[in-house]
């Protein structure tokens, strides 16, 4: 029988002879779990900061932990309130000795909550790395696995690197994963006690075991398939998963399911794949064709067309269910993907923009020949098709995790959809310092051109006054005309997006300058720490111009949130146009017009913004359900091959 901690926490799951040689649940955890672990917090918190506050001053050691007592005192005890005191307060020494600084309570509150369940909003630039580590320490002194997932490469190298000689103090072992990361690296990163990844490869690397081994059952069967291939698994199990920008990973992302790929011969052949390229650019949006946000509809008109294009292909392309579906994806290729918006082209192949990130994607790829479509839109060679080997999504993968914790700035808005995909409750701290950010309200312009116009003028004389400016794009395309704008009043901008993401260590070094203005895409939002000069410091810190159409209010905040970190000072404003973006689609034109050239306060202006951008946030949420229900078919429909995942 599987022991359970006294205090009814959560367990401390290993691999091993009581939960197996890879440990995951078997069943998602009931919603009801979130309000179980929100009263568990409740009861123990007082007992926890007591404790804690008794401890300051103390005499006690960090070089403790490394005693066999105190991790035989975790195994046994877990992670119950009292004892994590102690353990996160000589935590807090070693970072106080590696770092220069001693953890504030806050940080200590958020990595215990962690350890019981719970998803913790902080305030960006509160010290979410740090909190991240007390509570990834206590659980791998403790001998749980534990994976520290991020959102991209950049954020998983830094924050391994800088955590890499605290481990080490406490005789840890650390390693990371990347894109570009080996079978042998990730393979050593996993038999580490704590390995710090992207979200996304952790997953890929769970489907690649599923590929190789089945499902991770612990079965005599299971483990006769690992025996007879000759190698372990990669992973350890689903133990412990503690998320950076959880709202990122386990909302925005989970909208598209992973699909673990391999190469396979292309099953349509260029010519009419060029046909119906063709085809679709001497259509008209509007009269044959609209476009609905992301999807593209015929027209009365469009499908009177239909069948006399469809004649032009030969058999069996020529059949008018497939040359429909065919004509609507390169409609898609051809008027509704941008280059430099949802697309770049890098090394002559087309690779996709993570809309959420900024980032380029290579490791993505559209289907069902939207990919091949849009390459020979650009003139490139055309790719190899794609053999779907297995797929997941995130959701199904976190709901199998025995402990999920995770943090976020952002957290409110989708807290009541994480306790009920996770049951995981949402506990919001409060800032260790009060916040000196100045907003400057919301002004909406007559069309982009205006905006960036405005844009333009606000950064120069930002700039000319010392302060540090960065503005917040919504695309390469935006980023690279902003920048040329800037570039004809003769200053010298920093840009940052999907095509240059190699240099994103050294333009954020310097975004933080006096004078220095800073062109980025969402690239530069989640877990961009922008450090300021004294000189800007005492000018008013740095300076956030909002200029994206789309943000939704969780991305608005988290740029808004490069600055003002940590009591420094710092200012922000939002520029919108209504001729495009959120105010264009969810608003009626009438209103939206209404709205230009109203004072930067106006509060019909920010509630108008703030409904649109709620309308978004909705359709997310529908996006994401829709996925599991799908999901959850899925798994239903192949049921006789065992139990879902």
């Amino acid at each position: 029988m599987r022991a359970s901690p006294a205090d009814g926490g959560p367990p401390r799951v290993r691999p091993g002879p009581v939960w197996g040689p890879y440990p995951l649940r078997s069943e998602p955890p009931p919603p009801w779990q979130a309000l179980r672990t929100r009263l568990r917090l409740q009861r123990a918190r007082p007992l926890f900061l007591r404790r804690l506050q008794a401890l300051a001053g103390g005499t006690a050691a960090f070089e403790d932990l490394a005693a066999p007592q105190w991790r035989a005192r975790l195994r046994g005890e877990g992670f119950e309130a009292a004892l994590m005191a102690e353990v996160l307060h000589r935590l807090g020494l070693l970072v106080q000795r590696e770092l220069g600084f001693m953890p504030h309570p806050p940080q200590m509150l958020a990595a215990w909550a962690m350890l019981q369940g719970s998803l913790v909003e902080m305030a960006t630039g509160e010290g979410k790395t740090v909190a991240t580590f007390l509570a990834a320490a206590s659980a791998a002194l403790a001998g749980v696995p534990v994976h520290v997932l991020t959102a991209n490469d950049y954020l998983a190298e830094r924050d391994a690197r800088r955590l890499a000689p605290l481990y080490q103090a406490l005789g840890l072992s650390s390693g990371w994963i990347a894109s570009g990361t080996d079978e042998a690296g990730r393979r050593a990163a996993y038999a580490c006690d704590v390995v710090h990844a992207p979200a996304r490869e952790l997953a890929f690397d769970h489907l690649r075991d599923r590929v190789d081994f089945g499902r991770p059952d612990g079965s005599l069967a299971w483990q006769a398939r690992v025996q007879r291939s000759g190698t372990a698994p990669r992973l350890r199990g689903l133990c412990l998963a503690l998320i950076d920008e959880v709202d990122s990973v386990l909302c925005d992302e989970a909208r598209v399911p992973l699909v673990l790929a391999a190469a396979a011969p292309q099953d349509l052949p260029e010519p009419v794949l060029r046909q119906l390229l063709a085809q679709a650019g001497g259509w008209r949006q509007g009269i044959e064709f609209v476009v609905d946000g992301a999807a593209v509809r015929l027209t009365p008109a469009g499908r009177h067309a239909l069948p006399a294009l469809a004649a032009c292909l030969p058999r069996p392309w020529s059949d008018s269910r497939w040359h429909e579906d065919g004509l609507l994806r390169a409609l898609t290729a051809q008027h509704r993907l941008q280059r430099d918006r949802d697309y770049v082209v890098q090394d002559g192949a087309v690779v996709l923009v993570d809309a959420l990130t900024g980032r380029a994607a290579p490791e993505r790829r559209w289907s069902r020949g939207l990919h091949a479509l849009l390459a020979l839109k650009e003139g490139l060679a055309l790719p190899d098709a794609q053999q779907t080997l297995a797929q997941l999504t995130y959701r199904r993968l976190f709901s199998r995790y025995h402990l999920l914790g995770g943090l976020s700035g952002t957290l409110s808005e989708v807290g009541l959809d994480l306790a009920l995909a996770f049951g995981t409750p949402v506990l919001r701290l409060p800032r260790h310092r009060p916040s000196r950010l100045q907003l400057g309200g919301i002004r909406v312009f007559a069309d982009a051109s205006e905006r960036w116009q405005a844009a333009c003028e606000r950064a120069q004389a930002l700039a000319q006054d010392g302060r540090a400016v960065l503005i917040g794009t919504g695309s390469v395309a935006e980023s690279e005309r902003i920048a040329a704008l800037l570039r004809e009043r003769g200053l010298r901008p920093l840009v940052l997006h999907a095509l240059q993401g190699a240099l994103e260590h050294e333009v954020i070094a310097r975004a933080g300058r006096p004078g220095r203005i800073t062109v980025a895409t969402q690239i530069a939002g989640r877990g961009t720490d922008i450090a300021l000069d004294p000189a800007v410091h005492r000018r008013g810190g740095l300076h956030v111009l909002a200029c994206a159409d789309d943000f939704g209010r969780r991305a608005w905040r988290q740029l808004v949130g490069r600055c003002a970190r940590q009591g420094d000072p710092g200012s922000a404003e939002t520029l919108l146009s209504c001729a495009e973006g959120v105010l264009f689609r969810r608003l009626p034109r009438w209103l939206a017009i209404t709205l230009v050239g109203r004072p930067a306060g106006s509060r019909l202006t920010e509630r108008l913004w703030r409904l649109a951008q709620w309308l978004d946030e909705l359709d997310g949420i529908r996006a994401r359900h829709a996925l599991q229900r799908q999901d959850r078919r899925q798994a239903e429909r192949m049921a006789w091959s065992g139990p879902e995942e």
